[in-house]
């Protein structure tokens, strides 16, 4: 699913009215009324009190209609109209008709008395919508510093009021519990940065014009969802074998950390891998062993690191770096595995830390090769950045200039791929925010290279798979104990929940 700029947003709207032959008033009861039908499901309880919150924009006709149509499911609403401005001429007729409805209506005038709500009330923001064009300020300023402060539940309109569709924002923003975003996604609504005023956010669709009859440019951020993903998958046939599956080389562990690479050898077996080689100083043999026999293990010279990898050109994929330490026989092994290997390679943790520090070698890495750094590890390699934003547009121009696959780790991570597209994955939980996580996802990742897919393919593929696993085991085991073992157990699950149905 494409993510859309605010002016795209607004153009797409304009297509619509004139597809259908409709008016701005008319979509907006659309939007609107979809909205609600989100609400009603979240909110079934009728003996909370709300109260809606409207500016005078399209946002606020948003929150007027919707008002209205409360009102007539039989909730207790009434609304608080800032008077910021003089309103829009369909915030103007929907204020009329929620009045004509019964809905009480207090004007808000800069100067007056901030309202007060009885606890427990809910507060639906349409204050300020994606139209905002610079920071809130003074008194409205006040207001909404004043509604983050009661005892309300706030629920957001599209967007909370002070957040910038695809920018970053002022710091007079609604922190609210829930947000319903209407229509097509907005890069805000990835932004670590925002997650404190998104509160849990989910997307309303609503009947729209298809986004290429309205987006001149090439959308290049993409959400990652299931209907993008399930087709990535490949079909196994009755006489596939072992050697039909790929043979990995995991380059991985060191004295102390051979725990990573136990969890990134067992992700890549049940990412599908035919065979999986791993290659670990000699001190990780009985641990690789014992842990996991289905693995076949590769000793390095040196008892306690990782120091020269051999030939690879056997191997149909190569992975590097979880638990792999800094030692400078290791560093030296790295960069004569990077010259030596031909294909795409998975690279992440410590193999990202000593780039990091010859960031020279980056240019090169095989082309199509996949780095898995988080925001640390990412800022060390390309340099610091101003925000999200403009982390991204960084991640995007690496991906670009080096002909890698780029995946950076968040909440919501994103994958950056040579033609510039940037997917943001939807899979995945605070509870995956532990040790061994990224080293499974290098697993994964590695044990799709293995049997043939693409290395966007596989960044996608793996990335949401990944996700899931952890959603599934979150779900049977609750976030705060949530191992990286039990995202790799849960892989199996994930491909069949993946194959079989929505989640």
């Amino acid at each position: 699913m494409r993510i859309l700029r605010a002016e795209e947003h607004r153009a797409l709207d304009a297509a619509t009215m004139e597809q259908e032959g409709i008016t701005s008033l008319e979509l907006m009861e659309r939007a609107a009324t979809a909205w609600c039908g989100r609400f009603l499901k979240a909110y079934p309880d009728k003996d909370r009190e709300i109260v809606v919150l409207c500016g005078p924009g399209n946002n606020g006709g948003d929150g007027l209609v919707i008002a209205r149509l409360l009102r007539f499911e039989a909730y207790t609403v009434s609304v608080l109209w800032a008077e910021i401005a003089s309103g829009s001429e369909d915030n103007l007729t929907n204020r009329r008709r929620a009045k004509d409805s019964g809905v009480h209506i207090r004007t808000l005038s800069q100067g007056d008395a901030f309202p007060t709500f009885r606890r427990n009330t809910l507060v639906l923001d349409a204050l300020f919508g994606t139209g905002l064009s610079r920071p809130i300020e003074g008194y409205w300023a006040g207001l909404v510093h004043h509604v983050n402060e009661q005892a309300v539940e706030r629920v957001a309109v599209d967007l909370p009021s002070g957040l910038y569709a695809d920018r970053p924002s002022g710091s007079a923003i609604i922190r609210a519990h829930r947000t319903f975003s209407l229509g097509y996604p907005k890069l805000a609504l990835f932004s670590p940065a925002n997650t404190p005023y998104l509160g849990h956010w989910e997307l309303v669709p609503f009947r729209l014009a298809r986004p290429r009859e309205a987006v001149t440019e090439q959308a290049n951020n993409i959400m990652l969802t299931r209907p993008l993903v399930r087709p990535l998958l490949k079909e196994r046939y009755a006489n596939d074998h072992k050697g039909t599956f790929g043979h990995a080389l995991l380059i991985a562990g060191s004295y102390g950390k051979m725990g990573a690479a136990v969890i990134s050898a067992r992700a890549l077996l049940r990412a599908g891998a035919g065979l999986v080689t791993t290659h670990i100083p000699r001190v990780g043999y009985e641990i690789m062993q014992i842990s996991l026999p289905e693995a076949m293990c590769e000793m390095d010279d040196h008892r306690y690191h990782f120091t020269s990898a051999g030939q690879v050109d056997a191997y149909d994929t190569v992975a590097v770096g979880p638990g792999l330490g800094k030692d400078e026989a290791t560093q030296a092994g790295l960069f004569q595995l990077i010259e030596a290997c031909g294909s795409p390679m998975v690279i992440d943790a410590d193999a990202l830390n000593i780039l990091g520090e010859h960031t020279d070698m980056l240019a090169l890495l095989p082309k199509g090769s996949v780095l898995t750094p988080h925001p640390k590890e990412f800022e060390r390699l390309f340099g610091k950045t101003d925000d999200d934003f403009d982390r991204w547009e960084l991640q995007r121009q690496k991906a670009r200039e080096l002909g890698l696959v780029i995946l950076l780790k968040t909440g919501y991570t994103t994958i950056a791929t040579p033609d510039g597209t940037l997917y943001f994955n939807t899979t995945g939980n605070p509870g995956m925010g532990t040790g061994g996580t990224g080293d499974a996802l290098t697993g994964v990742i590695a044990g799709l290279l293995a049997q043939s897919y693409s290395p966007v393919d596989a960044a996608r593929l793996g990335v949401y798979l990944h996700g899931l696993a952890g959603d599934l085991a979150a779900r049977e085991l609750q976030q705060e104990s949530l191992l990286a073992e039990d995202v790799v157990s849960h892989l199996g699950k994930a491909f069949g929940k993946l194959r079989q149905g929505a989640q």
